[in-house]
């Protein structure tokens, strides 16, 4: 027999420790490490599992680091959508801006051609006869640019644009007036419109 008889404490049996939050600690662990050592870029991945951490009894350190880890994640959302941002701005400015700049000489040159024509016939061309006046004439996208003849002795002269593609969005469109671009199109909009251009004062060149 024992000598000593068992109580119904502790002494005889020991308690089964309660389990412990472990996807809660590490994303805690991971997101704390990542917000302050790598500005946020492991921060997604502590806030990944700690999300799955708060689904344990044990939450509150998993609160703590989805907390750390969704701030950490904002900072690199910022940051990334700034440098995209800059990149954009960098991409239009060296790229798109040179393109139209080089497509509204084109689209001058082309006007011209269809004046010398008026003046030389008293009329202006016909559609067909009018592109083929200007279909040498390329944009600076590489593509042909188009005669538009419209009312009271008036034309365009049209540029696709980026896509390649005419009547969308993205067209550079020049009328044969003092007016110019009246109808300024696309997102190249915004930067154009604040550029007052002026015609010439020769009567074979278009104003913008």
């Amino acid at each position: 027999m024992c000598s000593r008889p068992c109580h119904e404490s502790n002494q005889c049996h020991h308690k089964k420790s309660s389990p412990s939050n472990v996807l809660g600690a590490w994303g805690f662990g991971i997101s704390l490490f990542g917000l302050l050592m790598t500005f946020g870029l492991l921060c997604p991945l502590g806030l990944l599992l700690s999300f799955f951490g708060l689904f344990s009894k044990k939450r509150g350190i998993a609160i703590a680091g989805t907390i750390i880890g969704g701030i950490g994640t904002t900072i690199v959302a910022v940051g990334v959508g700034s440098i995209a941002m800059a990149a954009s701005a960098v991409h239009h400015y060296q790229y798109e801006v040179p393109k139209i700049e080089q497509t509204r000489e084109v689209l001058n040159t082309a006007c011209v051609e269809i004046e010398s024509y008026r003046q030389e016939n008293n009329k202006l061309p016909e559609g067909i006869e009018g592109n083929k006046l200007v279909l040498k004439f390329e944009d600076g996208y590489g593509n042909a640019v188009r005669y538009e003849p419209e009312e009271d002795g008036r034309f365009a002269i049209r540029s696709a644009g980026l896509d390649g593609k005419f009547d969308t969005s993205d067209d550079q469109r020049m009328l044969n007036t003092e007016r110019g671009l009246n109808e300024p199109i696309a997102s190249h909009q915004t930067h154009f419109r604040s550029h007052h251009w002026h015609g010439h004062e020769q009567h074979n060149h278009c104003g913008w």
